[in-house]
């Protein structure tokens, strides 16, 4: 690919802040996430949790049923085993959004085996978030890297602010 006749090289990094809180800051490199993250997230079976369902009610507690005399379905999102499904699958992609996010960052280096490509990356990503809880790191701290990773990735500002109260303060257990 080219940009105003000139081929287009990528690899480009932001250096960037992280205020610890002891006081110090540590500079960080960030660079953005490839085209394909997300693809191979799934390919690596990091996929979110479905949202179960259960029967709709009436106010006698009579199942709802549709014009073909089915039950009516309804999304179940306050279920124990979905949110803790999806806030596992949330800590997962910010582990694997910031550990791709400091690839290019020398000063920093994760103890946690990087699998083959069809190795365990759920494993993997549980390994990082153990690795960086017990490091000291917050919630907050993966937050605002993981923030520094989406704006040198051109993502919307929105989506940020979305993105941000996914990230889970305690790794799995």
């Amino acid at each position: 690919m080219k940009y105003g006749g000139a081929d287009c090289c990528g690899g480009y990094c932001r250096r960037v802040e992280l205020p610890r809180g002891d006081g110090a800051v540590w500079g960080l490199t960030v660079s953005p996430l490839p085209l394909a993250f997300h693809r191979r997230l799934r390919e690596r079976g990091i996929v979110a949790p479905r949202r179960p369902t259960r029967v709709a009610r009436d106010s006698s507690g009579k199942p709802l049923r549709d014009h073909q005399g089915l039950a009516v379905l309804v999304p179940d999102a306050e279920s124990g085993e979905y949110l803790t499904a999806l806030d596992l699958y949330n800590q997962r992609v910010a582990a694997l959004v910031l550990v791709e996010g400091l690839r290019a960052d020398e000063s920093l280096e994760f103890e946690t085996a990087l699998p083959h490509v069809d190795g365990d990356w759920l494993g993997y990503a549980d390994g990082i978030c153990e690795e960086l809880e017990r490091a000291g790191w917050s919630a907050g701290d993966v937050g605002l890297v993981c923030e520094h990773v989406f704006r040198v990735s051109n993502l919307l500002d929105d989506h940020v602010r979305e993105s941000a109260g996914n990230f889970s303060p305690a790794a799995a257990t």
